[in-house]
């Protein structure tokens, strides 16, 4: 056998194999066809649902109620709900090929379990610190960090649903708040961003049941059509050609 013959042989093989990834973007489009479903099921539902259930309990905390101020009860919640269970959904958003989700997930996860070791005992985060102004100081400068974070992802949501939109606005109102209560210590502020908190973990209980609710398994479905913003109201009603974000 010749080589030019050699050679085009061995081009008619190459031509022969499909692209990997153009056939797994074959087999994943069918398999939504045929199915009506994702490949997996999502995990943001999950994920906020631990952000909701810690931002409820820190508000009601943060405001006092009951006459309880420490919020050491969290600690738990901190490093497993909120902290693993959010890490673990980030990552499972990525499989889903959600951008937002898993940078939102993913972030917030390791922002709850930072806080779990500051409010834990263990650690001796706040004896380390020479004065309580001083740690009080150190932990606005962290949380102002994140506020800044927040407004980042806040105007990313801009083009989504109302209710994205609503809830990271009042994620950002809450981070914003409780670090002027940190450096001021103004118990007035405190309060206020306990309310903002409080009410921010009510719209997370939202989002798990918008994320839940089907039409195979509730009676109530979330207005989704005039709860988009003005801006995505423009967007192709093919699923397949909006890029997941």
């Amino acid at each position: 056998m010749s080589g030019s013959e050699q050679v085009s042989s061995g081009d008619a093989e190459t031509a022969a194999v499909p692209d990997y990834k153009e056939e797994m973007i074959t087999k994943n489009k069918l398999l939504q066809k045929n199915s009506g479903r994702r490949p997996f099921p999502t995990s943001c539902a999950s994920g906020i649902a631990v952000i909701g259930i810690t931002l409820f309990t820190l508000g009601l905390i943060l405001c006092e109620a009951k006459e309880v101020q420490s919020p050491a009860i969290l600690s738990g919640c901190l490093f497993f709900a909120s902290g693993l269970v959010e890490l673990i959904t980030g990552i499972w958003a990525i499989v889903d090929n959600n951008l937002f989700g898993s940078t939102f997930m993913l972030c917030y996860g390791g922002l709850f379990l930072s806080l779990g070791v500051i409010v834990s005992d263990a650690f001796g985060t706040e004896a380390a610190y020479s004065s309580s102004d001083e740690y009080n100081n150190a932990s606005g400068f962290y949380l102002t960090a994140w506020t800044v974070f927040t407004f980042f992802l806040w105007s990313s949501t801009f083009k989504s649903t109302l209710a994205i939109f609503a809830l990271m606005g009042l994620l950002f109102l809450f981070l914003l708040l409780y670090p002027i209560a940190t450096f001021t210590g103004s118990k007035g502020v405190k309060v206020a961003s306990g309310v903002v908190c409080f009410i921010t973990g009510c719209g997370c209980f939202y989002g798990v049941y918008d994320g839940l609710n089907t039409a195979a398994n509730a009676f109530v479905r979330t207005p989704d059509d005039w709860l988009k913003m003005s801006a995505s109201r423009h967007q192709p009603e093919d699923d397949s050609l909006i890029e997941i974000v």
